[in-house]
C-alpha cells in the first residue's frame, strides 16, 4: 500500500485539501467551504499543476474536476495515485455509467455529479475524514505491535498497516481494493453478494444509507477487476478471488491455487 502521509499524524486535528478545478468561481466556492470545515486548502487550475501540487503538499483530501486543461481529471487521478493515498472526490457534469466506471478505475473514492447540494457535500467530506483519522490512528498504533498477518497462497495482508505483498513484493491497492481483499481473506469460505460488498464499502467510507443501486454493484465489479489485475489473478483459474455465478464473490479455495501452481511448475 502507498504510505499514509506522515504530516497529519503529528497533529490529529490537522486537515489539508487540494482543489483542482479550472472554473475560478467554483474553485472559490469549494475553497471557502473547505476552509469553513477546518481544512488548509491549496488549489490548481489544470491537471499538470494539480498533480504537482498534490505531490508537494501531501493532502488528506483531493477534490478533482473531470474536465481540466492540460490533462483531464482521469489522467491526473491515475498519476497522483502513483504516490498519494489521499481521499479523492471526482466532480463531473457527466452522469453516464461509463464515466463513473472510468473514475473508479482511475482510483477515485467518490464520484459526484453536478449540480450537488453544498450541505450534502460537506456531510460526505466529514464522514470520509472521520474514517481517515481512524485509519491514521490505527497506523500509528501498529508501529508498536506485531500486526496480525493474513495469508492465502503467496499473498500476505497486514490489516493494521493496510499492507499487501505477493512473495515479498509490495502491491499497491486503493482503499476499496484493500477492503475487499481483507473481507475475503478474513471470511475465507463465505460468499459475498455484490450488494453486501457495496454496502460494506459504503460503511467503510463512513457513508450512511442501505439502498444499493445498480451503479454501486457495478462499482464493486470494477474494484474486483482492478484487484485481480494487481494480484495477477486469472479469473478463469483464480488463486485469490473466485466468482460464484449468480451470486457474487469469495476467496478462491486454496486447493485451486495449489493445483494451478503445480501445473505451472510442471
Amino acid at each position: 500500500m502507498r504510505p499514509i502521509a506522515a504530516h497529519p499524524l503529528s497533529d490529529p486535528h490537522a486537515r489539508s485539501a487540494v482543489v483542482i478545478d479550472h472554473d475560478p468561481a467554483h474553485t472559490l466556492s469549494l475553497v471557502t467551504s473547505l476552509r469553513q470545515q477546518g481544512f488548509t486548502v491549496h488549489d490548481a487550475q489544470d491537471g499538470f499543476l494539480g498533480v504537482a501540487l498534490v505531490e508537494r503538499r501531501h493532502p488528506d483530501l483531493v477534490i478533482l474536476d473531470r474536465d481540466l486543461p492540460g490533462i483531464d481529471g482521469f489522467e491526473a487521478l491515475r498519476r497522483l495515485r502513483g504516490f498519494s493515498d489521499a481521499f479523492v472526490i471526482m466532480l463531473t457534469d457527466d452522469d453516464s455509467e461509463s464515466a463513473a466506471v472510468e473514475a473508479f478505475r482511475s482510483g477515485a473514492d467518490d464520484y459526484i455529479v453536478k449540480p450537488y447540494g453544498p450541505y450534502a457535500m460537506r456531510a460526505r467530506i466529514d464522514a470520509i475524514m472521520r474514517r481517515s483519522r481512524a485509519l491514521q490512528a490505527a497506523a500509528v498504533a501498529a508501529i508498536a505491535v506485531d500486526p496480525e498477518v493474513l495469508s492465502h497462497g503467496s499473498v500476505r495482508l497486514w490489516p493494521s498497516s493496510r499492507r499487501v505483498d505477493i512473495d515479498g513484493t509490495d502491491v499497491e491497492l486503493t482503499r476499496s481494493e484493500f477492503d475487499l481483499l481483507h473481507t475475503f481473506m478474513r471470511a475465507r469460505d463465505q460468499v459475498f453478494s455484490k450488494s453486501s460488498l457495496a454496502l460494506m464499502l459504503r460503511e467503510a467510507n463512513g457513508l450512511s444509507g442501505a439502498h444499493i443501486t445498480a451503479h454501486d454493484r457495478h462499482a464493486v465489479e470494477v474494484h474486483i477487476m482492478n484487484l485481480r489485475r494487481k494480484l495477477a489473478d486469472d479469473p478463469r483459474a483464480p488463486q485469490c478471488v473466485e466468482t460464484v455465478r449468480g451470486f457474487g464473490y469469495r476467496l478462491a479455495p486454496i486447493a485451486a491455487a495449489s493445483l494451478l501452481l503445480q501445473a505451472a511448475a510442471g
